[in-house]
């Protein structure tokens, strides 16, 4: 059974974890292990919820298996950001994850659009948000963005 449940304190090792797991990091836009610092700095307003950020832990059971981040804007869109443990991917957890994070986001955020910004070598993400009815809208060097009319 997959769920998801707001990031709190005892999400923060895991994500760090998650962060820094080198088949993650290939593809973000900082292509580098962060320090515990760093994350630190990050992730503590997230969690205190003063930033513009939704951040939900992807659990198969009791486990621990990824993230689905949301960064808001003033104008109605949200940037989306999925990961998951290598063992958990192509099963159909990311799909099944975001489906429900919309439907928590449409209850409280209310997001007209949702956006993905896809490294052009991620092929499994690129499918994935395909299959999520995302449209391939345009290519700005190596990312490629696709949107989610809501």
């Amino acid at each position: 059974m997959i769920s998801l449940k707001k990031a709190d304190f005892s999400d923060i090792e895991f994500l760090w974890y998650l962060r820094n797991q080198p088949d993650v990091y290939k593809f973000s836009k900082e292509k580098r292990r962060i320090t515990w610092p760093e994350h630190i700095y990050w992730i503590i307003p997230v969690i205190l919820g003063i930033t513009e950020k939704e951040l939900f832990i992807v659990k198969k059971g009791l486990l621990p298996v990824g993230q689905i981040r949301f960064d808001f804007n003033d104008k109605g869109k949200a940037v989306v950001s999925i990961s998951l443990l290598k063992e958990f991917r192509s099963k159909g957890i990311g799909n099944e994850s975001f489906e429900k994070a919309i439907k928590l986001l449409k209850k409280t955020k209310k997001p007209k659009i949702v956006l993905a910004e896809i490294h052009k070598d991620n092929i499994p993400s690129i499918k994935l948000f395909e299959k999520l009815n995302f449209q391939f809208k345009e290519k700005k060097g190596v990312w490629l963005k696709y949107i989610l009319e809501l």
